[in-house]
């Protein structure tokens, strides 16, 4: 038999390019292929088979091997990726807490607009629309953007101002 590099050298010489095909089909990749056939010879260098007459078929079945172990560790780490970007985090106890302080305050400023105002802000936060919220307030349709607009400045000052110290009227922060 010839010398074991002359023979190695022989075999990447012939076989090299129907191994990578091979890995390719399987990984999808011929990069990634070349990369896995290329394992296979630094196999075959290091821990040579004990049937040298076969030593073709071995490469092929270490090649198949590697491979197909590619596309299951590639599986398994897109199933772990999936898993990892699909837990939803919830909202925090400091943003719990804040929308709760917000809610809060909102109520609070409320309170203090008059009765109309206050009717006409629930109103469209409800979904009515300004012929429905006239109907409500027992006003001309085109008044009910001014009667909003104004009663949504009343409510920005009294939630801006109703804070004294960090604290919301009954609740503290």
């Amino acid at each position: 038999m010839a010398e074991p590099d002359a023979e190695i050298q022989r075999l990447y010489e012939t076989e090299f390019s129907v191994l990578v095909r091979h890995a390719g089909y399987i990984v999808g990749s011929r990069d990634i292929a070349e990369e896995l056939v290329q394992e296979a010879f630094i196999r075959l260098m290091t821990k040579p088979p004990r049937d040298q007459a076969r030593v073709g078929a071995w490469l092929r079945t270490v090649v198949n091997h590697l491979a197909l172990d590619y596309v299951r560790r590639a599986k398994v780490e897109e199933r772990v990726t999936e898993r990892v970007s699909t837990v939803e985090y919830g909202p925090s106890v400091e943003e719990v807490t804040m929308t709760e302080m917000d809610r809060l305050r909102i109520q609070e400023s409320l309170k203090q607009l008059g009765g109309r105002d206050q009717k006409a802000l629930l109103l469209r936060h409800s979904g009515y629309s300004y012929r429905e919220i006239a109907e409500r307030l027992d006003c001309p349709s085109e008044q009910v953007g001014v009667i909003l607009i104004r009663a949504l400045k009343k409510l920005k000052r009294a939630y801006l101002e109703d804070t004294e110290g960090g604290q919301v009227r009954g609740v503290e922060a």
